[in-house]
């Protein structure tokens, strides 16, 4: 036979009992509204400033990948501006080294331009920093004007770059005579030598 569950006291509360458990349950309820309702709060707040955080971090994602592109082509831009310029200088383990190099490529330039070098000074080099400069001046003579066009055309497409620094050209009878300073660039490495 099943009994029915019964508690051990089974009257009914009286208004005193049921004014102390209304009471327990006002102090209770003050209790939940006092530390509880403060506690969710700053669950919200920091909910809400992790959400704004993950929205901005979103944001800066997604800004970066959409410039990737950009980086990237402005990175190869960069490398090939690099490789361009670095194919400009000269490349020698020393100072007369690369006077000896700068001087050979004029002289190839100017017998390719029909243009006799009568005359070479010594080249003066200049460091500053990891870069040396080196003029070198040199005089000459021509039969056709337009061998100087020539020349200075092939200067200027020369790899690796010669500058023209001074010019200077007089006609004498049938010939023009003249004096030029060109410039080459090398970079030292860490020992002192041009590379």
């Amino acid at each position: 036979m099943i009994s029915k569950f019964r508690p051990l006291n089974s009257r009914p509360l009286n208004n005193r009992e049921r004014n102390i458990l209304r009471l327990a349950l006002a102090v209770a309820l003050l209790l939940v509204l006092s530390n509880g309702i403060p506690a969710l709060q700053s669950m919200y707040q920091d909910r809400s400033i992790q959400i704004e955080q993950l929205l901005t971090d979103i944001e800066r994602e997604q800004r970066l990948l959409e410039e990737t592109e950009q980086w990237q082509a402005r990175a190869a831009q960069t490398n090939e501006q690099r490789e361009r310029l670095d194919d400009m200088l000269f490349e020698s383990g020393t100072a007369p080294m690369l006077t000896a190099s700068i001087q050979r490529l004029i002289r190839q330039h100017a017998t390719q331009s029909g243009i006799n070098i009568t005359s070479t000074e010594l080249a003066e080099t200049e460091s500053s920093g990891d870069w040396i400069k080196l003029e070198q001046s040199l005089s000459f003579v021509m039969d056709n004007q337009q061998s100087i066009m020539n020349f200075l055309r092939v200067l200027e497409q020369s790899r690796p770059y010669l500058a023209v620094q001074d010019f200077s050209m007089r006609r004498a009878r049938n010939q023009f005579i003249g004096d030029i300073t060109v410039v080459g660039f090398s970079r030292q490495n860490d020992t002192g030598e041009a590379e």
